[in-house]
């Protein structure tokens, strides 16, 4: 049975989005990507992403093996399509909280650190297993992975493929919350940040991103959605909910 993607919406304007492939522990598939790629298009409403997966001590098992089978020379190859996908969810001006209360396996791994946040129980390992299966990762990947948890540790997880378990990485920041209660504290997570204005949030996710370097375009971008934040009625109700003592209602104009 192929994967599949169910979308939820939930409380202020944060919207789940939860893997679905029992038989093969959550793997993913060419059909999952495509669905990631249509749910995060249409996105109206949206303020915080919730991603996470179907069963309790599972989060994603990785690519389907069964679809690594024969890339004859100009076909693209799986981890291509899948870190175009995940870019998606990266660089989407909504934040995304990824629910991890199980083991998360190659594409799986690479899947939480493509989101914002990462929130885990004590269950939650994350491996790299690509030296083990015979196959040179793409560049996007190892770089989406050494961002999150620096170089000589990506360098262990690629290299040696060997897990790392929730303590550790909560240490190394590849975990943001630790917690017995991982699904309360990251949705808990996803409403604070579904609390703040979208503007702002979209133009700060845009100016990290953009921190290690960026085009003379990019920058422009950037410094149009600076002088638009300040002039915006967000910026305005910001600004007298703080005088007012209390507490704010972005509408993200």
């Amino acid at each position: 049975m192929p994967a599949s993607l169910e979308v939820t919406d939930l409380a202020q304007g944060v919207r789940a989005l939860t893997i679905a492939n029992p038989t093969r522990k959550n793997a993913i598939d060419p059909g999952l990507l495509d669905a990631l790629a249509r749910a995060l298009a249409d996105d109206a409403g949206v303020r915080a992403w919730l991603v996470r997966a179907q069963g309790e001590r599972i989060f994603c098992s990785g690519y389907d093996l069964h679809a690594l089978n024969g890339f004859p020379e100009g076909t693209p190859l799986p981890d291509e399509r899948l870190g175009e996908v995940l870019d998606l969810l990266t660089h989407h001006p909504a934040p995304s909280v990824a629910l991890v209360t199980g083991p998360a396996v190659g594409a799986g791994c690479e899947l939480a650190a493509a989101c914002d946040f990462r929130v885990g129980d004590a269950f939650a390992r994350f491996v790299m297993p690509p030296a083990k299966l015979g196959v040179v990762y793409a560049l996007k990947g190892l770089a989406r992975l050494r961002s999150r948890v620096g170089e000589q540790a990506a360098r262990r997880m690629f290299l040696l493929g060997l897990p790392v378990e929730a303590a550790e990485a909560r240490q190394l920041g590849l975990l943001d919350v630790l917690a017995d209660d991982a699904p309360a504290e990251a949705l808990a997570l996803c409403q604070e940040l579904a609390l703040n204005a979208p503007l702002a949030v979209r133009g700060l996710k845009l100016g990290l991103g953009l921190l290690d370097g960026a085009s003379g375009e990019q920058r422009a971008a950037y410094e149009g959605l600076r002088r638009a934040s300040f002039n915006s009625a967000d910026a305005r109700e910001g600004r007298d909910a703080l005088l007012g003592r209390r507490a704010p209602r972005f509408e993200g104009r």
